[in-house]
Order: C-alpha cells, then sequence, then structure tokens
C-alpha cells in the first residue's frame, strides 16, 4: 500500500458535557481541567461546549474534572464497543467555598467542622425542597418503578436538566426516593433515570429538587438550587462524615444565597 492510498479514520471514545449546576451552562473552558487517567491526550472542544476524547485504545477509562472553583469530580467509565455511539456523560459541577454564586439564585452555605470547630472535608451532604412552587413535574403514569430506566411525567413550576438529581416524596411525607436525571427523551415528558426507582410510584408523586454534595478542604459545602423558588422554603438536610450524621430542616430563600452558622458534627 502506498503512502497515498493509507486511510486515517478517527473515532469518538467519549463525550463529556460539563454544565454549572446553579446556571445550568457549561463553564467556560479555562476554567477547567477535564483528562483521563490512561493517556496525556486532550480532548477536543466540541460545536455545543462539549468535550471529545478521540480514539481511546481501552475499554475502561477514569475521568477526572478539575478546578478552582468546582468540586473535583472523578469516575471510572466503561466505553461501548466499536461501531457504537460513544458514551455522553452530562457532569453537573458542584460549586465550592471559592465560587461566586450568581445573582437572583436559590442556595445555603455552611462550614462543617468537628467537635473542636476544626473544618471536616468530604462531609457529604443530601439536600431536598419540599413545596409545592418548586415541584419539577409530577408522575404521569400509574404505576411506575423507572423500569427501562425511564419516567413519564407531567411538568412543573420549573425544569429538570440532565445530571439533576430530584427526590420523589409520598403524599404522607414518609417515603423518599434519590434519582438523577441523566438525559432527555425525544419526549419531553420522558425523563432518562440513572437507575431505577426503589419501589413502584403512584400516578401525581411529586418530584422535588435535590443536591448532593460534600465539604471541600476548607469544610464549606454549598448547596445550590436553580430555578423558580418559593420566596421562603424548607431544605431537607442530612449530613454524614464517617460514623457521624446530622439531619434538621433548614430555611431558604427563593433568588438569595444564605450563610448559615457552623454546624459541629
Amino acid at each position: 500500500m502506498t503512502r497515498a492510498e493509507r486511510t486515517f479514520v478517527t473515532r469518538c471514545s467519549l463525550v463529556v458535557r460539563p454544565i454549572d449546576i446553579w446556571t445550568g451552562y457549561t463553564p467556560v473552558a479555562s476554567s477547567l481541567r477535564i483528562s483521563l487517567a490512561e493517556t496525556d491526550r486532550k480532548p477536543i472542544r466540541t460545536s455545543d461546549g462539549s468535550y471529545a476524547f478521540l480514539d481511546y485504545p481501552g475499554d475502561i477509562c477514569n475521568l477526572a474534572i478539575t478546578s478552582s472553583t468546582y468540586l473535583e469530580y472523578r469516575r471510572e467509565i466503561t466505553l461501548t464497543d466499536n461501531g457504537r455511539e460513544p458514551p455522553i456523560l452530562t457532569v453537573s459541577l458542584l460549586p465550592n467555598g471559592t465560587y461566586v454564586p450568581p445573582s437572583a439564585e436559590t442556595g445555603l452555605v455552611v462550614k462543617i467542622c468537628d467537635e473542636r470547630g476544626d473544618p471536616i472535608s468530604g462531609a457529604r451532604l443530601s439536600a431536598y425542597i419540599d413545596d409545592e412552587v418548586a415541584v419539577r413535574g409530577r408522575v404521569a403514569e400509574e404505576k411506575t418503578d423507572g423500569e427501562g430506566n425511564r419516567v413519564r411525567i407531567s411538568p412543573g413550576n420549573g425544569k429538570l436538566m440532565p445530571g439533576d438529581a430530584f427526590v420523589l416524596r409520598d403524599r404522607e411525607g414518609t417515603a423518599t426516593d434519590w434519582n438523577v436525571m441523566t438525559e432527555l427523551h425525544g419526549d419531553p415528558s420522558i425523563l432518562i433515570l440513572e437507575r431505577p426507582f426503589n419501589r413502584k410510584w403512584s400516578r401525581g408523586t411529586r418530584l422535588l429538587p435535590a443536591v448532593r454534595t460534600e465539604s471541600d478542604k476548607s469544610g464549606t459545602a454549598v448547596i445550590p438550587f436553580r430555578g423558580l423558588m418559593p420566596a421562603v422554603c424548607p431544605v431537607h438536610v442530612e449530613i454524614v462524615a464517617g460514623d457521624r450524621k446530622f439531619t434538621a430542616v433548614w430555611t431558604a430563600e427563593g433568588g438569595q444565597v444564605i450563610h448559615l452558622p457552623p454546624i459541629r458534627l
């Protein structure tokens, strides 16, 4: 085969779509470093602002997204076989304590400390808002457990985006189920889920906005909520650090980022 007859085929192996969980937009490229642990090859930018890794030779890779204003993101990814569509991974980037909140957004900021007052990094926080104004949708099927990792909903007062977490809660307030919307279906009323639900849910069950995050190196945890929120709303919070657990119901205010007193575990 002569040099003129040689053909080089470039294959897209993985597409990463980072989204600022607070704004819903892709951060500027200069604020992020996106890499795979197994290669020094940098991704290319696509027309929609995503990052594409080309011609990765392996079946498994370890993605890392680092930034000065977002929490570090790491995940092991299994790639598809040759000839199939490459995985498109939407990543909701969570702010750390140095992030400057956007105007008119809703959130809480709190520092997590131990009994001596020293900051705790890596404390896990789960939080959701339980208020009618904040409902992001309602289950539109008679009964569903998210079989096939999808659910049909009727729209609420806000819109879920790929990468958003949400909580299902029954009318009695006794049962909850966490999940993440991974992608939109061609039908906007169908959500693609990270996993099936833990139980069956009835028509009309509410989808509530939720966040799972952790404290940064300074012990600061930022809980961001995007979109329309009521003027005053209850935020159900659980904090876990090792064998220590803290639960509370805090109050958020729509369009305000509130700094709370430090929490000692």
